[in-house]
């Protein structure tokens, strides 16, 4: 008996012992006070490198912290810690001539914050002419300063910054990084992206040495949406930002087989431009100062807008002895099959935009922006055998060469639209509304050989259109309605010195008794006749080749322009012969 009551007179003290022990916690409780956040950062600003690289900042605390950076540049890769602790960041390439800044926050509470301001020096001008070499075999390990360390081409893309250039030996290349803010799992949103001013020249042998001269015509080059994966939505996108005296220059390269998305896919942001997925199989461009010289862009495709070349948004993209061919759409009313101009600036020189295909309208060059004024130079240039009513879907469909919509200014020298088909408009359409307008002056150019199903086999015209004929000949297209031009109720168009179907106009416009023009005599066969693309040459015999505008007379017109017209531009052919006797249309008689 005395050992059970022993034994329960033990537990109850254990017992009240740790109930007396709970009170002391609760009352120790009761009186706790929080720390006051104290910390240091071991500097509060910090000068990197223009290469960029890792850094390592130290953190004294007494409570845990978190840090962010505010620019995309900076990416964090120890941005917390219980305690005293260290932030680790990259920086990652300056590749402008900007410095540029950052801030990095490091916070307890959000009372309690500090901030790192993060300084980094920009590229210097004797950074910026760094020469890359490329190579189908080329390795990423390869340092790409010689043709012996040819690197890839996705390397060398990555490492160049602005006035760099990138040589590229022959072969095919397709891109494997995703453009900046794609959708990494997506491969359809890879692309060679150029990111920054610089010169991508193609062209030179497979096994290139030093010394090696490029020549695309012996040396193809191709950069190639195909990939193993399926087809990019755009094989080149230029997103590189307008920087003073610079600009992106592609040379000797073939930009093939990308496939715009169908309508749906969405877009990405890049300075400020949406570069639509379903814009731009070939080449997509925005806010970017472009020359694009001894390039073939072919065989891209769209399941919407744009199968060729799509630039919008502020950019000047210059062609140069370039060809856009074969691009199709394959989306029943898409629009724009060669080159689609929205709100930007675009100039052909000695040109051809060729056997381009689509079901809505602009098969070969589409110049329309919805809010800014288009502007569009062509010159010395071939626009044939452009399609906008692939498979008979609607003969309703405008511009099988050109199609100029509201706000577009076109201007065409020396140019020969030739063999394009379409609804309306088959060779040029010009069409504008009461409140946004549009203008093209045509220039010592030939349309002929165009066929339209309804309106305009050669040029068609609505009202609220500005149409000016200098020096040409428009002769020798058919249609249903206006063969050679259809002229809408309350359009006027100008015509000097030039043929009309059979007709002879003086400079003022009124027919020329006693003379006519036959197109079947007078206009030889399409074919290379000298010039960059193919031409149709007037007769000698024809009164065409001396009622026209003589070189003075045209370099007079030329410098009414603003800017004015060349004269290496003006009184020279298509073929570059001088107009040394005063012929219309594109090209001298032989």
């Amino acid at each position: 008996m005395n050992r059970y009551l022993n034994q329960w007179t033990g537990i109850f003290f254990v017992l009240l012992l740790g109930v007396c022990f709970s009170c002391s916690k609760i009352d120790d409780l009761g009186s706790f006070t929080p720390q006051e956040p104290a910390f240091s950062l071991e500097t509060d600003a910090i000068e990197v490198s223009k290469e960029g690289g890792e850094f390592i900042i130290n953190v004294e605390s007494n409570l845990p912290w978190r840090a962010k950076s505010s620019a995309d540049w900076i990416s964090l890769s120890s941005e917390n810690a219980l305690a005293t602790g260290e932030i680790t960041f990259n920086a990652g390439r300056n590749r402008s001539t900007d410095q540029r800044t950052a801030e990095i926050t490091v916070w307890i509470t959000k009372d309690h914050e500090k901030k790192i301001r993060v300084i980094q020096a920009p590229a210097e001008l004797s950074d910026l002419i760094t020469h890359y070499y490329v190579k189908v075999s080329g390795t990423d390990e390869n340092s790409g300063l010689s043709w012996d360390e040819a690197t890839t081409l996705e390397k060398a893309l990555d490492e160049v910054i602005p006035g760099d250039v990138i040589h590229i030996a022959a072969g095919t290349y397709t891109p494997t990084k995703t453009i900046t803010g794609g959708n990494s799992s997506n491969e359809e949103d890879r692309t060679f992206e150029i990111h920054s001013n610089i010169g991508l020249i193609g062209g030179y042998p497979a096994d290139a040495t030093e010394g090696a001269v490029p020549d695309p015509t012996l040396h193809e080059t191709v950069l190639s949406g195909n990939t193993s994966s399926g087809k990019v939505y755009h094989t080149v996108a230029i997103t590189a930002p307008v920087q003073a005296g610079q600009k992106v220059v592609l040379q000797g390269l073939s930009i093939k087989f990308g496939q715009a998305a169908n309508s749906g896919t969405g877009h990405i942001t890049l300075n400020g431009a949406q570069y639509y997925r379903f814009y731009g199989g070939g080449v997509i461009v925005a806010r970017s100062v472009v020359d694009i010289i001894d390039c073939e862009i072919s065989e891209n495709t769209t399941g919407f807008h744009a199968a060729g070349v799509f630039v919008f948004s502020g950019a000047t993209v210059r062609f140069e002895r370039s060809t856009i061919k074969e691009n199709n759409g394959i989306h029943n009313g898409g629009n724009g099959g060669g080159v689609f101009n929205d709100a930007a600036t675009v100039y052909f020189y000695d040109c051809e935009i060729s056997s381009n295909t689509i079901s809505g309208v602009g098969a070969g060059i589409y110049a329309f922006s919805s809010s800014e004024p288009t502007y569009t130079y062509i010159y010395n240039t071939t626009v044939a055998h452009n399609n906008n009513d692939v498979g008979n879907v609607s003969q309703t469909r405008r511009g099988g060469g050109i199609y100029g919509r509201e706000r577009s200014v076109t201007i065409i020298v020396n140019s020969t639209f030739y063999g394009n088909t379409g609804g309306h408009g088959a060779g040029i359409s010009l069409y504008g509304t009461a409140a946004a307008p549009s203008r093209m002056d045509i220039i010592s150019s030939t349309v002929t050989g165009n066929q339209a199903f309804n309106n305009g086999g050669g040029v068609e015209l609505t009202a609220n259109t500005t149409l000016n004929i200098f020096n040409s000949i428009v002769s020798g297209n058919t249609a249903s309605n206006g063969g050679d031009i259809f002229v809408g109720s309350g359009a006027n168009p100008s015509f000097s010195s030039s043929v009309r179907g059979n007709q002879l106009l003086d400079n003022n416009g009124a027919v020329i008794d006693a003379q006519t023009f036959d197109f079947g005599t007078m206009l030889g066969n399409f074919a290379k006749n000298g010039g960059y693309a193919e031409t149709v040459i007037l007769s000698a015999g024809s009164s065409a080749a001396t009622s026209g505008m003589s070189a003075d007379q045209l370099e007079n017109l030329g410098n009414t322009y603003n800017p004015a017209l060349s004269a290496e531009v003006i009184t020279y052919d298509q073929n570059g012969k001088p107009r040394s006797s005063a012929a219309m249309g594109a090209t001298m008689p032989q």
